[in-house]
C-alpha cells in the first residue's frame, strides 16, 4: 500500500507543488519599508488552483486535474533578454521572477546582461513605475542572489533611476553607502534643488568634499538658496564671495539667478538695482532666464502694467512664459470680476483664464487651474460656488492639464467641508482619478505626503459624517494611507478613529476600521488612546448588533499589552455588566425570540470567562468575577454563576487585609442576589454566615440584600427578625425605610398568594409599632394600603 500510494497521481501532484513552494521559500523578498508600492485600483489576486485526486477516482481524471507545467528558468531567460530589446518592462519583470528564484541564476544571466537591464530602467522609471520596482530589486539581489559584485556602475545606475523619478532620500540613501568618489555629486546636486532643506545640506556638502563647482554648479548652488529663502538667507553673501575670489564670471544667467534669491528672500530693492542694468529694450544679450527673473520681479510688486507688456514681449519673442505671470494675469481679471457682479458665473472664470492665455500665448498648467480654483472659492460665496468649482476642474480635465496633488488637493478639502453626500462622490472620484494617474515616484515624495495628508483626514471625517458612512472606501484610503506611510498626529488618530468607529454600521466594521487605523502606525495610540478606543467599542450598540463581540474586545487589549500598556480588568467588568444589562432586558419581553437573545448572551459570557481561565493577557481581579458572576445571574447560568463565587471565596485569603472587605462588598451583594432569584436558600446561609465570620459584612446594602434573599425565598419571617431585632444592635448599621419597604413588598406577595397569612399580619404590626411613621408614609405607596390595612 505505501508504494501504491506514493505512485497514486493525486500524490505525486501533491509532492510536486510542495517542492516547488520550497523553492519559492527560500527565496529572499525584499523589504516592505524598501519600496513605495503605488496603490492599485481593481487588483487582480493570481492564484494557482491545486485541485488533486483520490483514489477513488479514475487515472484519466487525474490527469486532467494537473497544474499547467510552470515556465522553466532557461526559458524565462531566454525571455528576459527578449523583453530587454523590446523595452517591455512587464514581461522582463516577469521573466525575472523566474530566473532570480533558480537555485544558481548566475548560470542564466551574465553581469553584463544584467547591467543592461538596469540602465533601459533607469531610463524609463519617470515613465513606468515598475521599472523603478525592478531596478531596485535587481540592484538589491546583484550581490545576494547573482554573487555578482557591486561596482561603481551598478550604483550611478541606480542614483539616475532614482533622482530621475524625483526620489532624492532614497537616491542619497544610495549615495551614501558607496564609495563617495564613485558617486556623481553633481547629479545628486541638479536633484538637490526642490528636496526638503535637510537633504540638500547633506548633498551640497559632499559634493564641495568631492567635487570643484563650476558656473553651472553654482546657478544650482543659487537655485537651493532660492528654494529655502528663509533657511538659506545667510547663504547668499557668502557664495557670492566665494564666486568672486575663484574668479566666477558674474554673466546674466547668475545675476539673474541671484535676483530671484533676492525677490524670494524679500529685498526687492536689490532686485531691482539688478534689473535696471538690463537692456530689455534692444533685446541685445538679454536671455531667457532674465525675462522669467523680470516677470517675477513684476508680479512681487504687483506691477500688472509692466506685467502684461513684458509677457507681451516674451510672447512676442518666442520665448515661454512662465506660469507664475499666467496666473497673476488671471487672478487679476478673476479680482475685476469678483468687484464688479454681484455673482461671478462659471464663464467668468473662464473668460479670466481665457484673457491670461492669450495674452501669454502658453496655455495654464494645473498650477495655474488649481490657484483659480482656490481663489474662486475663497472669495465668492453663493450656493453654486462648488458646483462652479467642479465644472471647472472638469473643463481643465477635458484639456488635458496634468493632474497633480496641489490641484486634487484645492477639489478634495472643500468638498469634504460640504454636508452633501454628492459632493463627497465627487471628492472621493478625484481622489480615485488621483491615485490612477500618479506615479510611484509622485507618491514618494516628501513634499506630496506632506501635503497629501490633511487630504486623507478631511475625506475620513466626510466619511464619518455620512450616513450610511462608506466604509468600503474608509478602508480603501487607510489602506492607501499605509501604503504611502502616512500617518496622523496621536490626538487626531483618536479622535477620527472614534469618529469612524461611531459611524460605522456594525461591530466588525467598526473593529476593521480600528485594525486598519492601528496598522498605519501601533507606536501611536497611548494608554489614553487605547482606553478610548475600547470604552468607545464597549459603548457601541446598534440593534441588528447589540452585544459587543468579546473575541474583537480581547484583541484590541492584546494590541495594548503588545504597545506596552495593561489592560485593566475593569474593560471586561464593563463588557460584562453590558452582558447582563441585556439580558435582563430580554427576559422582560418573555417570549420565544427573547429567549433566543438570553441564549446568545449566555454564549458570549461563556466566551468572556474561557477567556479569563485560559488567556494570560487577563489578570482577573475580585471586581471581574464579580461582574462575572452577576453576569451568569441574570441569564439564570446560577450553577456558573455559583462555580465563579467558589473561586471568590479561595481569593480571599490572598487580597490585602486593607482593602478586601471593600472589594467584596459587591461580591457579597451579587452572591444575595443569585441565591434569591434561584431559590437557594442552602447557598445563601452559608455565604452569608462565611461572610459575617471574616468581617465581610459592614454596610447596611449587604444587609438589605440579605433580607430581600430571605424574602425571594419565602423567608419573610426571618427576615422581619433579621430587621427587628439584629439590625441596629452592635456594629450592624440600623434599618431605614427602605429596609422596612421591602419588607411591605414581599409580605403582600406572600398574603395575597395564600402563605402564612397570620404570621406575616403579626410581623407587619410589629412593624408598625416600631416604625409608625415610615408605615403611615409607605401605606399610600400603591400596592402597599392593602397590605396596610390588613396588619391593622
Amino acid at each position: 500500500m505505501p508504494f501504491r500510494a506514493r505512485c497514486n497521481p493525486a500524490n505525486l501532484l501533491q509532492r510536486r507543488h510542495a517542492v516547488l513552494a520550497l523553492r519559492k521559500a527560500r527565496t529572499p523578498l525584499l523589504s516592505s519599508a524598501q519600496l513605495i508600492q503605488e496603490p492599485i485600483r481593481n487588483d487582480v489576486m493570481h492564484h494557482t488552483r491545486l485541485s488533486s485526486t483520490t483514489s477513488l477516482l479514475s487515472p484519466f481524471t487525474s490527469f486532467f486535474s494537473r497544474a499547467r507545467k510552470s515556465q522553466t528558468p532557461e526559458a524565462a531567460a531566454e525571455d528576459f533578454v527578449n523583453a530587454l530589446e523590446t523595452r517591455s518592462f512587464e514581461a522582463m519583470s516577469k521573466a525575472y521572477r523566474t530566473v532570480v528564484n533558480d537555485a544558481i541564476p548566475s548560470n542564466l544571466l551574465s553581469e553584463e546582461q544584467l547591467l543592461s537591464a538596469m540602465k533601459a530602467l533607469a531610463e524609463s522609471t519617470t515613465k513606468t513605475p515598475k521599472a523603478l520596482r525592478l531596478l531596485r530589486r535587481m540592484y538589491e539581489d546583484f550581490p545576494t542572489r547573482f554573487g555578482y559584485p557591486l561596482r561603481r556602475d551598478h550604483g550611478l545606475v541606480v542614483l539616475r533611476g532614482l533622482v530621475n523619478c524625483g526620489m532624492v532620500r532614497e537616491a542619497l540613501e544610495v549615495a551614501l553607502s558607496m564609495d563617495q568618489k564613485d558617486v556623481d555629486w553633481r547629479l545628486m546636486l541638479r536633484a538637490a534643488v526642490d528636496a526638503d532643506i535637510a537633504l540638500s545640506d547633506i548633498i551640497i556638502q559632499r559634493f564641495r568634499q568631492t567635487t570643484p563647482p563650476n558656473q553651472e554648479d553654482y546657478i544650482l548652488l543659487l537655485r537651493i538658496i532660492r528654494s529655502h529663502p528663509n533657511q538659506n538667507k545667510k547663504r547668499l553673501e557668502p557664495l557670492l564671495a566665494e564666486m568672486e575670489q575663484k574668479g566666477v564670471t558674474l554673466d546674466q544667467n547668475i545675476l539673474a539667478e541671484v535676483m530671484q534669491v533676492h525677490i524670494a528672500c524679500g529685498e526687492l530693492e536689490k532686485a531691482k538695482q539688478i534689473m535696471e542694468k538690463w537692456d530689455f529694450f534692444t533685446l541685445e544679450g538679454v536671455g531667457p532666464r532674465m525675462w522669467d527673473a523680470q516677470v517675477q520681479y513684476y508680479i512681487a510688486v504687483h506691477d500688472l502694467s509692466k506685467l502684461q507688456t513684458a509677457v507681451l514681449s516674451m510672447r512676442d519673442a518666442g520665448l515661454t512664459v512662465q506660469q507664475n505671470a499666467i496666473l497673476a494675469l488671471a487672478l487679476e481679471q478673476l479680482n475685476q470680476f469678483i468687484d464688479s457682479k454681484s455673482k461671478v458665473l462659471y464663464s467668468d472664470v473662464i473668460a479670466a483664464i481665457h484673457a491670461a492665455e492669450q495674452m501669454a500665448g502658453t496655455e495654464p498648467g494645473s498650477k495655474v487651474w488649481a490657484e483659480v480654483i482656490r481663489h474662486y472659492l475663497q472669495n465668492v460665496r453663493h450656493r453654486e460656488a462648488l458646483e462652479v468649482a467642479i465644472r471647472l476642474y472638469e473643463e481643465c480635465q477635458g484639456r488635458g492639464v496634468t493632474l497633480d496633488v496641489e490641484l486634487a488637493r484645492t477639489l478634495i478639502i472643500p468638498l469634504c467641508s460640504s454636508r452633501k453626500q454628492i459632493r463627497l462622490d465627487d471628492a472621493l472620484r478625484i481622489y480615485d482619478q488621483y491615485m490612477s494617474l500618479a506615479t510611484s515616484a509622485e507618491l514618494g515624495s516628501e513634499n506630496t505626503r506632506l501635503r497629501f495628508a490633511e487630504v486623507y483626514e478631511k475625506l475620513l471625517i466626510a466619511c464619518a459624517r455620512t450616513q450610511p458612512p462608506p466604509m468600503a472606501s474608509v478602508i480603501r484610503l487607510l489602506d492607501d494611507m499605509r501604503t504611502l506611510s502616512l500617518d496622523f498626529t496621536p490626538s487626531n488618530l483618536i479622535s477620527l478613529l472614534v469618529l469612524l468607529m461611531r459611524a460605522s454600521p456594525d461591530h466588525i466594521s467598526a473593529y476593521n476600521v480600528y485594525s486598519h487605523f492601528h496598522a498605519l502606525n501601533p507606536n501611536a495610540i497611548d494608554h489614553a488612546g487605547f482606553s478610548a478606543i475600547l470604552t468607545t467599542f464597549l459603548n457601541l450598540s446598534w440593534k441588528h448588533s447589540p452585544l459587543t463581540p468579546p473575541d474583537l474586545l480581547i484583541s484590541m487589549m492584546k494590541d495594548m499589552d503588545r504597545a506596552g500598556y495593561s489592560p485593566s480588568p475593569y474593560i471586561l467588568s464593563s463588557l460584562l455588566k453590558q452582558y447582563g444589562q441585556f439580558a435582563t432586558r430580554a427576559r422582560r419581553g418573555n417570549t420565544a425570540e427573547s429567549e433566543e437573545n438570553i441564549g446568545g448572551i449566555a454564549k458570549a459570557i461563556r466566551d468572556v470567562h474561557t477567556l479569563v481561565k485560559l488567556d494570560p493577557l487577563i489578570s482577573p481581579d475580585v471586581p471581574l468575577l464579580t461582574a462575572l458572576m452577576d453576569a451568569y445571574g441574570r441569564v439564570g447560568a446560577f450553577f456558573e454563576a455559583f462555580e465563579v463565587w467558589d473561586e471568590l471565596v479561595q481569593r480571599r485569603a490572598r487580597e490585602p487585609r486593607e482593602t478586601v472587605q471593600e472589594v467584596y462588598g459587591a461580591a457579597i451583594n451579587v452572591m444575595l442576589d443569585t441565591c434569591g432569584w434561584s431559590y437557594s436558600l442552602g447557598k445563601a446561609r452559608k455565604s452569608w454566615g462565611w461572610a459575617r465570620r471574616w468581617g465581610l459584612v459592614w454596610e447596611k446594602k449587604q444587609w438589605d440584600g440579605w433580607i430581600e434573599c430571605l424574602c425571594r425565598c419565602g423567608e419573610v419571617e426571618e427576615a422581619g427578625h433579621v430587621v427587628l431585632e439584629e439590625m441596629g444592635s452592635g456594629a450592624i448599621p440600623p434599618p431605614d425605610k427602605e429596609t422596612v419597604r421591602l419588607l411591605y413588598k414581599f409580605g403582600r406577595k406572600q398574603r395575597e398568594r395564600g402563605r402564612n397569612v397570620a404570621g406575616i399580619d403579626r410581623l407587619m404590626v410589629r412593624v408598625r409599632e416600631r416604625w409608625p411613621q415610615w408605615v403611615e408614609e409607605l401605606s399610600s405607596e400603591r400596592g402597599l394600603t392593602r397590605m396596610s390595612k390588613g396588619a391593622q
